[in-house]
């Protein structure tokens, strides 16, 4: 028999209950954060999964459109840069393989037409015409275009552009570079179609006496 008795025992509930909080608190702050890391790390690949399927859908659709003829090539994309003046994304000098690189496939090979001068033509459903000589692009023809597209293209474009009367009830409309003298020319033919002509003008081609007086230059 012990004979060591304590004179008071000490209670020890409130220090047991302590100790177990912290356990339990330790135990859930445990679980808790791998729990948030995972959460992040699925988040995160779900995010960059989404991302590469969108990328991917679009550059699908844009080659799908392309290789079905759906791109509307009657809406003309214009634009300039490093003064050489762009149609549907290509320019004067531009090789046939650029030519089909931006436009597609599908195409049809025209050796035959009269008085062009080209070595061959790639022509795209009767719309866009690529004129060739030496394997380089010496012109392009753009029948049909869609003239209200046009309108604003012409009116938003900041660069040199003016106007000529070819006719009373006909104003042809121009695009000119002066420092590489490439010249696109907007014109409605008699069945009333707008073509659009991207060609060589030549630096000196506002000082040819030939050329239609400019009546109104808008840049």
């Amino acid at each position: 028999m012990n004979n060591y008795i304590p004179s008071k025992v000490k209670d020890l509930t409130t220090s047991k209950q302590r100790v177990i909080q912290n356990v339990i608190n330790e135990i859930e702050n445990n679980q808790r954060n791998p729990k948030h890391k995972w959460l992040y790390v699925v988040l995160s690949t779900v995010l960059a999964v989404s991302v590469m399927l969108f990328v991917f859908s679009e550059i699908f659709m844009k080659n799908e459109q392309q290789a079905n003829g759906m791109l509307d090539i009657t809406k003309p994309t214009f634009s300039e840069d490093q003064d050489l003046l762009y149609l549907h994304g290509v320019t004067l000098g531009d090789s046939q393989s650029k030519v089909i690189e931006v436009l597609g496939e599908n195409y049809t090979i025209d050796d035959h037409e009269d008085g062009s001068g080209a070595d061959f033509i790639l022509d795209y459903d009767g719309i866009v015409r690529f004129y060739f000589y030496q394997d380089k692009l010496d012109s392009i023809l753009l029948m049909k275009a869609d003239k209200n597209y046009f309108d604003k293209l012409f009116d938003d474009y900041d660069g040199y552009k003016f106007i000529t009367s070819s006719s009373e009830d006909n104003n042809d409309r121009y695009f000119y570079s002066k420092e590489t003298g490439q010249l696109l020319k907007a014109t409605i033919v008699p069945d009333g179609n707008l073509y659009l002509y991207l060609m060589h003008g030549g630096k000196d081609l506002l000082k040819n006496p030939d050329f239609p007086k400019i009546e109104q230059v808008l840049d």
